[in-house]
């Protein structure tokens, strides 16, 4: 503590005296500063290093400093989710580091991994003390079999003060690290237009981020509205996946209307057996395969082309599936050529996935010559 605060310009050392600078009597009139200031001296000392001895026993000072250069990269994590991290996840990408970093030829990868294990449990005990992670669902070191002063398990977040702190640090990192909320008042069609699909930590950062002003009913509508307007099948399922995550009462009848038009129907109806509101049989109707080709799509975006083929079944057998594939061809649906892709290269069967390849060189002639 007193080697931070003295990192921090809090305090000084004169003729062996310890005196309060005119800095640190100043803490409250610019406490954001200070934050900021705190936490640079932590990350200089080392929140590791900083609290270990390195001549003492089974000591290893250039693990300790790999670990706290790589401190900044580990709270990407809990930035990125905008929401508790599982501190194990945490201490697996930094075993990961240090184990590529050295050779250990006294210690066995389980070991190593334990022992840093403890040190990312230390590091992240030192920035809640500084005010820059909250841990939740910690395991009291008396639950523990071995008494222990380390409180094991439980998740990371960043505190709000921490959020904004660590955004700089991100940045100076060489790391694109946007603030979430930049599409907070914008509709929700703008929201997963404008944002990388590719970058899905954020993406969902600002999926919560635009859900927080809102109340559930008004959001659940405009999500709704978004299933509409969206025409690429992966922005689609977002928008449905973030009504999963709200009250039933308010998205089953959202999405009950979306299942009775046409062009999202597919969607839809998948998004409902996937909630437990309608049994997997309703993804296929034989009579009306219009809005089939939305079925299959939505389940290659969410259970890839085993899940795409396992629905391609409720059809039948190879034949009906062949059958199937021959009507299919000519759907207005934006996501039928991908899907046939995907049965041509990944079903099991070479009969149908040939057939899907027929069915998708069909296609293409066939919008050459009606464009």
């Amino acid at each position: 503590m007193f080697a931070w605060a003295r990192k921090a310009g809090v305090v000084r050392v004169a003729r062996g005296r310890v005196i309060a600078t005119k800095q640190g009597l100043a803490i409250a009139r610019d406490p954001a500063a200070f934050f900021d200031r705190s936490l640079d001296a932590i990350l200089a000392l080392g929140p590791l290093a900083s609290q270990r001895d390195p001549s003492g026993w089974f000591a290893w000072p250039e693990v300790n400093e790999v670990l706290d250069r790589f401190v900044v990269h580990l709270l990407a994590a809990p930035y990125a989710a905008q929401g508790p991290v599982p501190i194990e996840d945490m201490a697996e990408v930094a075993a990961g580091v240090v184990l590529d970093a050295f050779e250990f030829h006294a210690l066995g990868d389980e070991e190593v991994e334990r022992r840093v294990a403890g040190d990312i449990v230390d590091i992240m005990d030192t920035l809640e003390g500084a005010g820059v992670v909250r841990r939740t669902g910690t395991r009291h070191p008396d639950d523990d079999p071995v008494v222990s002063r380390r409180r094991h398990g439980g998740s990371v977040e960043l505190t709000p003060a921490g959020a904004a702190a660590v955004h700089s640090r991100l940045i100076e990192a060489g790391y694109d690290a946007p603030r979430a909320g930049r599409f907070a008042e914008a509709t929700a069609t703008e929201l997963f237009l404008g944002t990388d699909l590719d970058d899905f930590p954020t993406l969902w950062a600002e999926v919560e981020a635009w859900l927080g002003r809102r109340e559930p009913v008004q959001a659940v509508a405009e999500l709704a509205t978004a299933v509409r307007e969206l025409q690429d099948p992966a922005l689609r399922n977002l928008a449905l996946a973030a009504m999963a995550d709200m009250d039933a009462e308010a998205a089953v009848p959202e999405v009950r209307k979306l299942s009775i038009e046409p062009e999202i129907r597919g969607f839809a109806l998948c998004w409902l057996v996937d909630q437990g509101h309608e049994e997997p049989e309703a993804q296929f109707d034989p009579d009306d395969v219009s809005w089939f080709v939305d079925v299959l799509a939505y389940r290659l975006v969410t259970l890839g082309p085993e899940g795409l083929c396992d629905t391609l079944a409720l059809a039948g057998g190879h034949d009906d599936q062949i059958r199937l594939i021959d009507r299919l061809w000519r759907s207005s649906s934006s996501a039928t050529d991908e899907v046939l892709a995907a049965m041509g290269e990944e079903h099991p069967s070479k009969t149908v996935a040939k057939a899907a390849r027929k069915a998708r060189f069909k296609r293409r002639g066939w919008l050459a010559g009606t464009g």
